[in-house]
């Protein structure tokens, strides 16, 4: 059951006696709901008043200052006879013909009513229907647990008419024979009936012959496609391996179809192009026989391809001759590189003599000016080698920079 089904909404019930003037609030014009009083001595609904004051301050009757402080509860003798009017019950358009004190009625709506909308017991269905009406609902809903009568199998009540014609415990009788039998053995059955209409095995290869199952073997006995049945058989697998072959040569036919298309389209393509290179040589005249064209741009392609291995010897042989004379030159660097290098040695050697007389003056210019004490030489090699080393006429030792 719903909970907005079970609410009680005081501003549209319906009473039974006609409501006092004085219990009647003159903002909504209902009986009173949770009264309220202002200072002035004027009774309202708490809702009513709260949103007259919210909107302007001031006593909808008699228009003097009021706020929401000056409110006060209603005196209890108020509450209680508001509370007491007799009402309908709400659910009186589904049937109910209940009547009680207004401060009652939510609770005969939660518990007593019978025509308050409940959900069915069953967790497949939940369908609504009246409280009054549930027990009926059940007994009847399509989602109750049924059983099969044949074969007790346990289901929904909606599937029982469809397994009824399913139903393998059922008694079929046999349409061809008239036996009876379960439905489980009727399809076995109708394999060995010996009342069921069939075609010759060979109907296939054009017998006409159709009959019971029980005249098929003196039909046999004279069937002319019986006595060659292993050529028929035979023709039929050479057939279907013709067919085969056929199949296999259809596909290879599309695919060189597809190739031979796909190189005219591409063979198209190279002459358009080498006819804008060479109008003079790849012009396309839609007159010209398709094959002449392609005799065309073959012996043009060959004239080309000389012409390209002409080319390429002629740039061999330049290639060879710019390498001899590049080996040549280099060559003549290279002595030119030595000559160059023996007279910058034979400089550095001619500056190192210099340097090595310039030296050896000025050693003799300071040893005649201040001579130094002599040395004592235990051996007397020291002096001859000072003497040999400032001695210009002595041998020297070549030195590289």
């Amino acid at each position: 059951m719903s909970n907005s089904d079970c609410s009680l909404d005081l501003k549209s019930l319906t009473y039974v006696d006609n409501v006092n003037s004085n219990l009647i609030c003159c903002i909504c014009q209902y009986p009173f709901v949770d009264p309220i009083v202002s200072p002035c001595g004027h009774t309202f609904c708490q809702s009513c008043i709260y949103q007259a004051v919210t909107s302007s301050p001031q006593c909808p009757i008699d228009r003097l200052a009021l706020t929401l402080n000056d409110l006060e509860p209603a005196v209890k003798i108020i509450t209680n006879m508001v509370n007491e009017l007799h009402i309908h019950c709400p659910r009186a358009d589904r049937g109910c013909e209940f009547t009680g004190q207004r401060q009652y009625m939510e609770h005969h709506m939660s518990n007593d009513c019978l025509y308050a909308f409940q959900s069915c017991q069953m967790k497949e269905c939940q369908e609504l229907v009246l409280k009054k009406d549930l027990n009926n609902h059940v007994s009847t809903c399509k989602h109750r647990e049924t059983e099969c009568k044949m074969c007790k199998k346990k289901m929904p009540a909606f599937e029982l008419e469809d397994h009824y014609q399913l139903c393998p415990s059922e008694i079929v009788e046999c349409n061809h024979c008239g036996s009876s039998r379960p439905r489980s053995d009727h399809a076995g059955h109708l394999k060995t009936c010996p009342k069921v209409p069939m075609d010759c095995p060979h109907s296939e290869f054009s017998c006409p012959w159709t009959g019971e199952r029980a005249t098929l073997d003196d039909h046999l006995a004279s069937c002319t496609y019986e006595k060659i049945k292993g050529f028929l058989h035979l023709h039929r697998q050479k057939e279907t391996q013709m067919k085969e072959e056929i199949q296999a040569l259809r596909k290879e036919n599309e695919s060189l179809k597809r190739h031979q298309h796909e190189t005219k389209q591409q063979l198209d393509t190279t002459t358009n192009q080498l006819s804008v290179l060479f109008p003079g040589h790849f012009a396309v005249d839609p007159d010209i026989p398709l094959d002449t064209q392609q005799e065309v741009v073959l012996s043009e392609t060959q004239r080309l391809q000389s012409d390209i291995d002409s080319l390429s010897a002629n740039m061999t042989s330049l290639e060879l001759k710019q390498n001899m004379a590049l080996m040549t030159e280099t060559f003549r660097l290279q002595e030119e590189v030595q000559s160059i290098r023996a007279i910058c040695h034979g400089m550095r050697m001619q500056m190192h003599y210099l340097m090595v007389e310039r030296r050896g003056a000025m050693m003799a210019a300071g040893a005649a000016s201040n001579p130094p004490p002599p040395p004592h030489d235990h051996d007397g090699n020291g002096m001859s080698n000072r003497r040999s080393w400032l001695d210009p006429s002595g041998s020297r030792q070549d030195t590289k920079l």
